[in-house]
């Protein structure tokens, strides 16, 4: 085409009065079609992925609880241990000599025995 064709085909697709190009044609409106099972597989995976979310925020949630927990039973430990330890440092006090001799004495009336009393066994 040579260029007064091509200007005289623009004059002709423009508006005369206003020299706007007209474009005389509808807009199609695209329909947006899915199948039955087009739209079951969607609502499928749409569950698919809620669920696995799901799953995933409460596995979170549980490892979260059980750190905590953890962390309590590990101070309930340390507790007992300190009380285990004193307990048996309570129970080595009582049952050295020295104790016993000074319960025996102050407590039941005994004392030592004379040389006497005491009886060497073949």
């Amino acid at each position: 085409m040579t260029r007064p064709e091509v200007v005289s085909e623009m004059v002709k697709s423009r508006n005369a009065k206003s020299g706007v190009r007209v474009k005389n044609c509808r807009v199609k409106r695209r329909i947006f079609h899915m199948t039955r099972r087009q739209v079951f597989l969607v609502i499928f995976m749409l569950f698919l992925f809620m669920g696995s979310s799901i799953g995933y925020v409460w596995s979170n949630f549980e490892r979260t609880q059980i750190g905590y927990d953890l962390s309590q039973l590990k101070k309930e430990e340390m507790r007992l241990r300190e009380i285990n330890r004193k307990l048996r440092l309570d129970l080595a006090i009582q049952k050295s000599t020295k104790k016993l001799e000074a319960i025996a004495i102050q407590k039941l009336g005994l004392r030592q025995p004379s040389p006497e009393q005491i009886i060497v066994l073949p």
